[in-house]
């Protein structure tokens, strides 16, 4: 790509949300890196009208737009219509044209749920916590357990991670838990016992030991880890005194109030994260 980039088309008065994405474009060039950077998360319900009245009347791409509906009549591939666009405003070089061609035709038998799987997953990474949880849970809707327990497990553990990562431990807990009963995995099971140290207090995480009869390598593992975690104790840490307050709620026995908190402080979170995704 090269460092000047010349406008193909009009920037739209309004924007197009691009679906299973759910990111605002206003030019053809958002547009192409969007569907660059998230070519293996593509799915067929990108090919929509929609998009098509988008790129003809908001982006003045009159032939563009007649090429994606004969394409979509026709019952042509994913791979057909991106490239079609990826062509025409020539965004991305031919090198990353053939690479996306090959990501799509590599994840076109990939499962619906894989692929939004895999959205929750790049959300994740971008920590974007609160979308990949929203993608995770669309996802679970999408497997059935039974079939799929590897899988389910999978989203569960990554749900927890999301969790985590938002310092709703108790939450993060609980999935990675419900994964671990599917998977048996030993760092599922590492995972959640970190998490339940640290929401929890000393009497009733070490009751919950005694209940449980986890094998002692992987708690003595688990315990090392918190032993070297120390931010989630450090006073500079602005949510340090809120996850106290939430404590002290339920170790008084509070639990209404407890679980009331427990979505206030969540939604808080939520919005000073997407503030700091404004902001930056």
């Amino acid at each position: 790509m090269s460092n000047l980039l010349l406008c193909h088309g009009e920037m739209a008065d309004k924007p197009y949300n691009v679906t299973g994405l759910s990111v605002n474009v206003y030019s053809a060039e958002e547009l192409c890196y969007v569907l660059a950077q998230n070519a293996h998360t593509l799915d067929r319900d990108f090919m929509e009208e929609s998009l098509c009245s988008f790129i003809g009347e908001q982006l003045g791409l009159k032939e563009l737009a007649g090429k994606l509906r004969e394409i979509i009549e026709i019952d042509g591939s994913l791979t057909d219509f991106v490239t079609a666009i990826l062509t025409e405003v020539a965004y991305c070089d031919q090198d990353e044209i053939r690479n996306v061609k090959q990501i799509l035709i590599a994840s076109s038998g990939l499962s619906p749920a894989r692929k939004h799987k895999s959205r929750g997953d790049n959300l994740l990474k971008a920590r974007r916590y609160a979308r990949a949880l929203d993608e995770y849970r669309g996802t679970l809707d999408r497997i059935d357990p039974d079939a799929e327990p590897v899988l389910y497990a999978s989203v569960l553990h990554n749900m927890g991670t999301a969790y985590a990562k938002l310092l709703t431990y108790e939450k993060a807990a609980e999935c990675y838990l419900e994964a671990y009963r599917l998977n048996m995995d030993d760092d599922t099971l590492k995972l959640h016992l970190v998490c339940c140290h640290i929401y929890m207090d000393d009497d009733e995480y070490k009751r919950m030991l005694i209940r449980c009869g986890y094998p002692q390598d992987i708690v003595n593992e688990a315990e090392q880890i918190v032993a070297k975690r120390t931010e989630y104790r450090d006073p500079q840490n602005p949510y340090v005194k809120e996850l106290e307050e939430l404590k002290a709620l339920k170790k008084e026995g509070r639990i209404s109030s407890y679980y009331i908190a427990v979505d206030q402080t969540i939604d808080s979170w939520k919005n000073d994260y997407r503030m700091e995704m404004i902001l930056h």
